[in-house]
């Protein structure tokens, strides 16, 4: 196998601490790209204004003795085990313990534990074993950029949050969102958690507002972005709440609010319609938020 997990090396007093801010490691890449010496990929990449393909180097050099040789588990001068994790096939050394695996779906190297993962086909990236039959498939979900930084989500070491709606963002990005005030998916604004406890504040909050008088009978066209649904109902400065799932992250539709009439009073839910005001408050947002964050995230 390419992937050798926490094989054992010389004693660590007789070891000086080398590596980088990223690893910690006994060796050192030659970039097949530009010819220079960098502990890492990501210390490549801060540094220089192209990318290094790991998989191409060919190249490395042990930080103890400085012998430029071929990629391989140990040093061929002075046997030196380049990490406790080695991955030939990523080109991955490693002397932490990360629980790192690798990941043939993937085509790299994950953490968390194989057996805390496993590799969801359709959207082609590892994911807790806890969502294996009940989570949203994105076809190709990893491969797509996270839509609040822009920055690669499949390789990138930073754990990836897993809405219900299946679309994926970096974790921290996600506290981010939740910190400005928005709860809503940025590609398809569904609720980015269970938001109950904020629409039991905002039915609160709807049943002490009275409207003005003039206002008071005023009907409005609606569409749920966490249903999906169309519902006619009165019209609040609060919210407008939907009538199928009790959302309140709705959007008008169909034009501005108009009174109750015979016709608006006997009709039902309306053919579809697209959305052209939001609405969703983002007041409150503590209250029992709940997340499924993938541990898995790229180790190389």
């Amino acid at each position: 196998m390419a992937a050798t997990p926490r094989a054992e090396g010389p004693p660590e007093d007789v070891i000086k601490a080398v590596g980088c801010a990223h690893y910690k490691r006994k060796s050192k890449f030659v970039t097949p790209c530009c010819n220079k010496v960098y502990t890492c990929r990501f210390c490549h990449d801060e540094k220089e204004d192209h990318t290094v393909n790991r998989k191409e180097v060919t190249e490395l050099i042990c930080t103890l003795c400085e012998t430029r040789q071929r990629v391989q588990a140990e040093c061929q001068n002075c046997g030196i085990r380049f990490g406790k994790y080695t991955c030939l096939e990523c080109n991955l050394f490693d002397d932490e313990d990360k629980n790192q695996y690798h990941c043939n779906g993937c085509g790299i190297c994950r953490i968390g534990g194989a057996d805390r993962f496993f590799h969801c086909e359709k959207c082609n990236m590892c994911l807790p074993v806890q969502l294996k039959n009940g989570h949203k498939c994105v076809e190709n979900v990893s491969r797509a950029n996270c839509p609040v930084c822009l920055e690669d989500i499949h390789t990138s070491r930073i754990p990836c949050h897993i809405p219900d709606c299946g679309h994926l963002l970096h974790r921290t990005c996600f506290e981010q969102l939740l910190q400005s005030g928005h709860y809503a998916c940025p590609i398809c604004q569904t609720s980015l958690m269970d938001m109950t406890q904020l629409w039991k504040y905002l039915d609160n909050e709807v049943a002490h507002t009275p409207m003005p008088s003039e206002y008071s009978n005023y009907m409005a066209d609606i569409l749920c972005k966490d249903c999906h649904k169309e519902s006619t109902v009165k019209f609040h400065v609060v919210g407008l709440k939907c009538s199928e799932c009790g959302s309140y992250n709705t959007c008008r539709i169909k034009g501005p609010p108009c009174p109750i009439t015979g016709e608006t009073a006997s009709s039902n839910t309306s053919t579809i319609g697209l959305p052209q005001t939001g609405n969703f408050v983002n007041e409150h947002s503590e209250n029992n938020i709940t997340s499924n964050d993938s541990e898995g995230s790229s180790s190389n």
